[in-house]
Formats: C-alpha cells, structure tokens, sequence
C-alpha cells in the first residue's frame, strides 16, 4: 500500500453521482465470480458459468464480472493514484512520454507508439474526424506480469510511479493470474476444450520470455471535458468506436455514463451500465480470430456524459490482457469440437500471422489521420493480413471481405 501519499497529494477520486436521466442502459450478462470454484467436484457450477457467458461473448462480446476478490480499498486506493499521475503537468510528462506528442510524428520503425508504449500519452496525440483530436491523457504500464517491471535503470518512471511499483503489480497480477485465467477455463468449457488449455498455449506467463508469455499492459486513463465546438464537430464522441487488439480487455466501472457498445445487428448505440467494485469486460480481436470469429471482439466507444453528470471527469484503469505473441491468429490450432460442430473454421482470405504481426499494425492505425479522420463516426477500413481492421459491419448479411471491398474505401496496409 502507498508509501508516499501526502508526498504526491494522492487524495480520494471523486466518482459522478448516478444520473437521474431516463436512459437505460444495456444490462450485461454478470457473472458472479464468487461461485467458481476449483476442483473435479466443482466442474458443474463451472460448466453453468460457462453457459451463462457464452450468449454475451458470442453475440456483443462484453459480459459484468462481480465479486471478483481485489480489495476494495486497494482499487480506491490506484484510483487515487491513477488521478495523481495524470494529472501531473505537461511538461513533466514530456520526460516520459509513451511515444511522440502525436501520432502521425511518430517514427514506428524506432518507436511502438503512445497505443503500446510506457509512459504518458498527453492530449491531442490521436487525431478524430474533422479535424478534431481527443481530450484525453493516459500513462501506460508493460511488462507487470515480468520481473523487468521493477527495474527502474531500465524503465524510465516518474518518481509517483517508481514508488508505487507493488500497489501497480499487485492489481494487474491479480487480474491476470486470477480472473483471466478463470475467465479463459470458462471459455474452454464453452469450446469443449480441456480447462487450462487457453490460458497454458496463450496467456501463461514465463518470466524473462516476453515474446513467449503472455501478459498485457496496464492503463490509467483519464477524460477530460471536451471543446464545445469540437464536441459538436465529432457529435460528442471523446472515443471513437474501436474494437481492442488484445484478448480479454479489463476496465473498472464507474458510474458515470459515457462507455457505449454497438449492436452488430441493429448499429445501435448502447450505454453500459454501472456495477459497483465491478469489472467491465470485453473480447478483443485475438480471441475472436482465435475462435473463428465465434466470440465477438465488439465496437466500443466513449461519448461526453449526460448533463446531469458533466462537472465530473471519468477515470478508468484498465487491463488489456494478451495472448503471447508468437500464437497464431486462427482457430485451426485449437481443434475445438464445438467449433467443428458450428463449421467454424479459418476464412480462406485469412493470412497465417501471429498476434505481434496484428497488434503492431492495428495499434498504430488508431489515431492515425488518414484513416481516422473522416465524415462519419466510422474510420476508413484498412486490410491486414486478409482481414479488415475493424469489423462494423460484420453480422450483416453476405458482409465478405468482397462485398466490403464494394462498399466501402479499403485502404490496404502498405498504403495505411
């Protein structure tokens, strides 16, 4: 716990009240995490938890997690911290920055970029359409899950960080070694495969192998309010939709009403609700390709709050949990007989990558001008490797990789 509190003023985040508004949200699947437990004798609660999820990662992609066993006080705690890290001044945050100042300045061939890298991504870097570029700051974290993480010769941390080492650690750790692997056990049983085995070919951690491991990186990310003129410009989107790269992403709730989710079926925009001490989870791309696209690795994004709740900013920490990055993007390898059974099997169209070759691409496209900055609240499709880097449109009838072709702008990735 924290050793340095009254050195960095770290005092309490001030959550948004509840909005009295008559929105209603979406109501996520919760899963209460409580009820799973190890052994042979406990194998038919598991397989329920199992059933319960497979609807919501099938369909929209995002389920609850209650109950999940990290303190409270600790979480209070980070997000405390979270707040005194962000909101240290920009020029200090220059010192350790996660990339460039913005994304089209970055080198990529020297630098992953403020998407991936350790450190701070400062306002502005991520350009929006119409000429707009976000409001948000956010301090990036890789390597918890290695001993590397505490080698503060190597890591150039600000001193708020460097302090705070064990509290960061333990939080992602937890969310690593507990929840992801129990999560991952469940999706085995919805894939009929034996427990264990996503988590041991995907997501075990080897400390000193990073390319062999898996693990993910962490992110304390702050919004801020945005220009009126540029909120009108973007239609109040602080986010624009995306789906996640990784495997399974972690965000804590809070009650605040800016994260949506969009409905394959429908193109529908849907808040998702609050869940006290709760975890926000969704699919990423990695175990969509990795199912054949069977789990849904869904669009998501962040709109300015309702009126009620607009003095108060919203702070996340989350936990972009990925598989290691040597395993293949496809589901060939998992010989799933559910997936069989369904006629899931690898898209002829799809190239045989592994998951650095996907997240190094997909990452710097983000808040990339060229396909981001556009009319609508839809980026300019880019081809990777046989598959479009973010899938709007995928539910709807005969949406091949040709038909998207016909539709829409395809910008091909030598030319993203």
């Amino acid at each position: 716990m924290p050793v340095a509190a009254s050195k960095y003023n770290l005092r309490p985040f001030v959550e948004a009240p509840l909005s009295s508004s008559s929105t209603k949200p979406i109501e996520l699947e919760a899963i209460d995490l409580s009820l799973y437990k190890e052994g042979p004798e406990n194998l038919p609660v598991r397989k329920q938890l199992a059933a319960q999820i497979e609807r919501s990662l099938s369909t929209y992609g995002f389920i609850t997690v209650t109950n999940h066993g990290f303190p409270v006080e600790k979480l209070d705690f980070l997000k405390s911290l979270a707040q005194g890290i962000l909101e240290t001044p920009l020029e200090e945050q220059k010192k350790y920055l996660a990339g460039a100042l913005k994304s089209d300045l970055e080198d990529r061939s020297v630098s992953v970029g403020a998407e991936r890298g350790s450190g701070f991504k400062p306002k502005g870097y991520w350009s929006m359409r119409n000429g707009v570029e976000d409001s948000i700051i956010h301090y990036n974290f890789n390597n918890m899950q290695q001993s590397l993480f505490f080698d503060t010769e190597k890591n150039n941390y600000p001193d708020i960080v460097k302090d705070h080492l064990d509290d960061v650690a333990e939080y992602y750790r937890f969310l690593h070694g507990d929840v992801l692997r129990k999560l991952s056990n469940l999706s085995d049983l919805v894939l009929e495969l034996p427990e264990g085995y996503l988590y041991e070919n995907y997501f075990k951690v080897i400390d000193g192998d990073i390319p062999g491991s898996g693990g993910g990186a962490g992110r304390f990310m702050l919004y801020e309010g945005m220009d009126p003129e540029d909120s009108k410009k973007v239609e109040n989107t602080w986010l624009r939709g995306h789906s996640d790269s990784g495997g399974f992403t972690f965000i804590t709730s809070q009650p605040i009403l800016s994260l949506q989710i969009r409905d394959y079926y429908t193109g529908e925009w849907s808040y998702v609700g609050h869940t006290p001490n709760g975890l926000i989870v969704n699919i990423g791309d990695a175990m969509e390709f990795i199912t054949g696209g069977y789990f849904k690795s869904s669009i998501h994004r962040v709109v300015g709050p309702l009126d009620d709740q607009k003095e108060y900013r919203r702070l996340v920490l989350i936990y972009f949990s990925k598989p290691n990055d040597t395993c293949i993007m496809d589901p060939e390898p998992l010989k799933s007989p559910k997936l069989e059974r369904l006629g899931i099997s690898k898209p002829k169209e799809w190239e045989n990558i592994n998951f650095r070759a996907w997240n190094e691409e997909k990452s710097r496209l983000f808040g990339k001008k060229k396909v981001n900055d556009t009319q609508s609240e839809e980026p300019k499709l880019v081809l990777l490797y046989g598959r479009l880097h973010e899938r709007w449109h995928q539910a709807e009838a005969d949406f091949s990789l040709e038909e998207a072709q016909k539709k829409f702008e395809v910008i091909r990735l030598d030319a993203a």
